[in-house]
């Protein structure tokens, strides 16, 4: 391989899992979970939901630094939910704990009505305990969490750290029901 630096075989200079700053990273794999309970998550993989997740319990990989894994509910209508009505899917952390300041956003205003929100505000409920080891989604009907959630769980050197938002769904007359706990 020639010397990329002085411009000679620039295609030599793609590399899988380098970005093109040179940054390390992870190759992600798409899979798409349809409905039922939610699979045994796996590294480096980006789950696309499409469907209504049932009660699951899924525990994180042990992985290594830099690993990722996105959970993403999309779906083609506002009134679908990303887990059952009044079931709950919790993310379980091999570790003792969430990593400390990880967190989950929602709008915090909700429509009386099932009207439209004229204005909103953002709320959220984060890892700050050293015994934080479950992230509980619980679904409500006129709440969520609903199409467009989403969850981003990226390994540190110790414990997983997990960031993201969930939108509502239906009449929006609840908030989506998303906190962490020791379990």
């Amino acid at each position: 391989m020639a010397n990329p630096l002085y411009g000679q075989n620039k295609k030599d200079r793609a590399i899988a899992g380098v970005s093109p700053l040179g940054v390390v990273v992870p190759t992600i794999e798409k899979s798409e979970v349809s409905a039922g309970a939610f699979p045994t998550p796996a590294v480096n993989t980006h789950y696309i939901v499409t469907g209504t997740i049932t009660a699951s319990t899924p525990t994180l990989p042990a992985g290594v630094l830099g690993d990722v894994i996105i959970v993403e509910m999309v779906s083609e209508t506002v009134v679908d939910l990303m887990v059952t009505n009044s079931q709950a899917l919790v993310f379980t952390t091999p570790g003792a704990t969430f990593e400390y300041g990880s967190k989950v956003t929602w709008d915090a205003m909700t429509a009386s009505n099932g009207s439209a929100i004229l204005a909103s505000g953002i709320d959220c409920t984060a890892a700050l305990a050293t015994n934080d080891n479950t992230l509980t989604l619980t679904g409500a009907t006129a709440g969520g969490p609903g199409n467009g959630t989403y969850l981003i769980f990226t390994k540190g050197e110790l414990y997983w750290r997990v960031e993201g938002h969930a939108y509502g769904a239906g009449a929006l007359t609840a908030l989506p029901s998303v906190a962490f706990s020791n379990a």
